[in-house]
């Protein structure tokens, strides 16, 4: 598997490097169906599993590599609009959280309105993460999941998906000014100024789930 994240300037482009790196071929070869619902890509005809997100100005992709079987979800979303919209905490946990994480969230009662919004960011985007591991999304008049469906622990620590034991969740180092990252299993490679892993700074928040399965094929 491997990951890349930068600036939003032309997407297929981004993806489709990613995709040839992680399979050594020509981007010339990597297509991508202009289809609704799961993202892919395919190389001479074989598909690739494949997850991507956008946020004002910022892509993330993520592709699985040769031999893997692992269906996988990434997310990505700017911190700073978040923490300076009209968002309340309370209201927002509300319709996000499942009853188990309103526990933790409780607990953050003293603190700063700017701190519990970035932790309630931190437990959006691993949940995101999360459905489009599974090939799903919100919308559960389509088959979709409620975001109260996936539960994981506290966001201030390192991530467990309790809900679907099976999927295994990152979060992935942030961004802290205009750079571009790339990763893959066990190692990240960088271009340009990366912060130290800061879980609730920099500009953008990510999180990368890995599920074995068994993987659904969406209907076309």
């Amino acid at each position: 598997m491997e990951w890349t994240c930068g600036a939003d300037r032309d997407a297929d482009s981004v993806v489709r490097a990613l995709v040839a790196r992680t399979y050594g071929v020509d981007p010339l070869r990597v297509e991508l169906p202009r289809r609704g619902g799961v993202p892919e890509a395919r190389i001479d005809g074989h598909r690739v599993e494949l997850s991507r997100s956008r946020s004002n100005g910022y892509l993330a992709a993520a592709c699985a590599g040769p031999g893997e079987e692992s269906s996988l979800g990434i997310d990505i979303e700017l911190v700073r609009p978040f923490l300076e919209s009209v968002t309340e905490p309370v209201e927002f946990a509300e319709v996000v959280l499942a009853p188990e994480e309103l526990k933790w969230f409780r607990e953050t009662r003293g603190a700063a309105r700017a701190r519990r919004l970035a932790w309630l960011l931190r437990a959006w985007v691993r949940k995101e993460a999360v459905l489009k591991s599974l090939h799903t999304g919100f919308d559960t008049g389509r088959g979709g999941l409620s975001p109260i469906a996936v539960v994981l622990n506290a966001p201030w620590e390192a991530p467990v998906c309790l809900s679907h034991d099976q999927i295994t969740v990152t979060d992935l180092r942030t961004l802290t000014g205009n750079a571009a990252l790339t990763g893959t299993e066990g190692q990240v490679r960088t271009e340009g100024p990366v912060g130290e892993n800061a879980r609730d700074s920099g500009l953008v928040m990510l999180a990368l789930a890995e599920n074995p399965g068994p993987i659904s094929r969406p209907d076309r």
